[in-house]
């Protein structure tokens, strides 16, 4: 009795397995027939430039015995700074403050008693004219006098237009010249792009801290101190996937 009733449900279950089956390769197939037939291929292309831009960081850092001595210290000298910086034809959307900071200083026996303060006032500034960043250097160290630090210079591209779009059209023919060789490897036509996607790198370049500081002691002797700006490389990466006939 069980077998006569299992009998029937057991076909029905075949049969339902069977056509989910082919319902489920019938579908596959519109898939698999819609799926472009292509090569996929990426382009490189550098390109250097020379940065017409640097981004100086400068600061004052000052030690009092009270708070309001360091401040009064750091702001005279940070008031000089800023003067001598603009007197080289900076405009003050280009100066920019970073930081201050105001903390105690301890001394170093076991007692660690405050001994007095010190004040350190950053800012940043833009330089336009690249040929005159030796002469602001100078110029904001003789200002601020002993109080200065010169903590670093970033070189960059101001507008990386011109220098991407070259980039770019070499980019691009590296990658077709990629593709119409797998094409020809394949046996096949290479047909129009059908589809397209650039990455680009401008990167910036920073200067130790270290260089900036021989630099400054250079100015101590009268000489000039000298900066050099040096090439960047301007890259892009294009992936283009191209259709075949």
């Amino acid at each position: 009795m069980f077998y006569y009733h299992c009998r029937p449900m057991f076909i029905l279950f075949i049969l339902a397995l069977m056509s989910t089956l082919l319902m489920t390769t019938a579908n596959a197939e519109p898939l698999d027939s819609q799926r472009p037939r292509s090569i996929h291929v990426n382009g490189t292309s550098k390109v250097s430039v020379k940065p017409d831009k640097a981004d100086l960081t400068l600061s004052v850092e000052v030690q009092a015995k009270t708070a309001e001595a360091a401040r009064n210290r750091a702001a005279v000298a940070m008031e000089a700074l800023i003067k001598a910086v603009k007197s080289e034809h900076v405009a003050d959307k280009d100066i920019q403050t970073r930081s201050v900071s105001l903390y105690p200083t301890y001394s170093p026996d076991t007692a660690n008693r405050i001994i007095g303060y010190q004040l350190s006032n950053q800012v940043t500034v833009c330089i336009r004219d690249i040929n005159k960043a030796s002469d602001i250097i100078d110029s904001a160290v003789r200002a601020g006098g002993n109080s200065t630090r010169v903590q670093g210079i970033n070189f960059g591209i101001d507008n990386p237009e011109s220098a991407l779009r070259d980039t770019r059209e070499k980019a691009y023919a590296n990658a077709k010249m990629k593709a119409e060789q797998y094409a020809k490897l394949a046996g096949v036509s290479l047909g129009s792009p059908l589809y397209i996607s650039e990455g680009s790198d401008i990167p910036a370049m920073p200067m130790p801290y270290g260089e900036v500081r021989m630099m400054k002691t250079a100015t101590a002797d009268g000489a000039s101190t000298p900066v050099q700006v040096g090439e960047q490389e301007v890259s892009v990466t294009v992936d283009v996937m191209f259709g075949i006939e």
